[in-house]
């Protein structure tokens, strides 16, 4: 077991607690709620979801503690021995115990006895604990850890849902930014409005947002600025924009389902393309590092299907991408999803440690008349069946 200190100062794991945004702030009415449903159960006077950093407490929501106990030492701490852990803590008598018996709260008589239970997200990583306390000394029951035990699993759903709303809000601001820049250079508004209207919008977007999203942003004005202040190039980079994913060079959703319509006309084949372990890759090492394993793996599969006349491969958003092969036959789709198998395995960097990703395809045969819409619904549930099967491989649907 690493020591308490060691555990709750891993670089790794702060950065996770980071990506949730949850900084200790009160009035949090869903996590509010959990924490009085544990006092209650428990009949606990204190009860608490603790984010540990190194020797500081952040409680997103507690009952019945005081602001004395958010500084602790780490050694002392009952939530970085959790973390340190990764495992259930019991501890009957505080008073008694050869640790804790040194720690603030309990040598001022205001804890006694505690249960707690590891707060571990979605990547393995321990955030922090959810537990109770008590001034009296005390033995906990099975069913009261069955409870704690149903509350952090909740607590992990909720968190986990809002960090992918809070994505997605923020990718659907920049496009909605991107929209209106480009409307305006369209309909021939005046460079200072556009500008005025880029620099608004920096200040709306700034406060909410991390680095790696920060240097989105920039990316996004810089890119538009130039076009706002190219008149002869601006008609070209609309037509990119509207055709092209920014980030990897390929065909972006709206013009892939465009393209996909046209090509399957007459019948054909469509691969459905979802990295595995891109979120883990995207956590551990940060925005910029999954951005430049979609760069690689788009280079592979823009390679790979050079020589498929009439391809299109295309992203669709995050980690999924779609290939459209017109006129070919189930064998041949398949010896060509395969291959794309073989070829999207890397290896990436992630602080101390590699993560080794892969490529799940599902592969989907659409007959002549078949619409593109519903060739990808086809493909994309032969994807999860290759998810099932372990990830890394090719499932050809029904």
């Amino acid at each position: 077991m690493l020591s308490p200190r060691a555990a709750v100062a891993d670089p790794a794991r702060l950065a996770a607690i980071e990506s949730y945004r949850l900084h200790g702030h009160a009035g949090d009415a869903d996590l509010d709620a959990v924490v009085g449903y544990m006092a209650r159960a428990l009949d606990a006077p204190i009860a608490i979801i603790n984010l540990v950093g190194p020797d500081l407490q952040c409680f997103p929501a507690e009952i019945g503690v005081g602001a004395a106990y958010s500084h602790v030492p780490d050694e002392l701490s009952f939530c970085a021995y959790v973390v340190a852990m990764g495992a259930t803590l019991e501890v009957p008598d505080a008073a008694e115990h050869p640790v804790f018996r040194d720690n603030p709260a309990v040598q001022a008589g205001a804890i006694r006895s505690y249960l707690g239970v590891p707060l571990v997200d979605e990547d393995g990583f321990v955030l922090g604990s959810l537990g109770v306390f008590d001034d009296e000394a005390r033995t906990f029951t099975s069913e009261e850890l069955d409870v704690l035990l149903v509350q952090v699993r909740l607590v992990r759903t909720v968190l986990s849902l809002r960090r992918q709303v809070a994505a997605h809000e923020w990718d659907a601001r920049l496009l909605a930014l991107q929209g209106r820049a480009l409307e305006a250079v369209a309909t021939g508004s005046r460079l200072e409005d556009i500008l005025d209207l880029l620099s608004a919008a920096v200040r709306r977007l700034t406060p909410d947002a991390d680095p790696d999203q920060l240097l989105a942003l920039h990316d996004t004005v810089d890119r538009l600025t130039t076009i706002a202040t190219d008149a002869d190039g601006w008609r070209r980079a609309m037509t990119r924009i509207a055709r092209q994913d920014p980030l990897t060079g390929l065909a972006n959703r709206g013009h892939l389902l465009d393209a996909g319509r046209a090509a399957l006309v007459d019948g054909g084949a469509v691969l459905f393309i979802d990295v595995d372990r891109f979120k883990e890759v995207n956590d551990r090492g940060g925005h910029a590092v999954g951005d430049q394993l979609l760069v690689r793996l788009a280079e592979r599969l823009r390679d790979h299907l050079d020589d498929v006349p009439d391809a299109v491969v295309g992203r669709l958003g995050g980690d999924e991408f779609a290939a459209v092969l017109p006129g070919l036959d189930r064998d041949t789709a398949a010896t060509i999803g395969h291959r794309l198998a073989a070829a999207l395995v890397d290896e990436v960097d992630v602080g101390r440690r590699t993560v080794r990703v892969s490529a799940s395809i599902g592969l989907a045969m659409a007959a002549p008349g078949t619409t593109f819409e519903q060739a990808l619904h086809d493909a994309d549930a032969a994807m999860y069946a290759a998810k099932e099967r372990g990830r890394g491989v090719l499932h050809v649907g029904v």
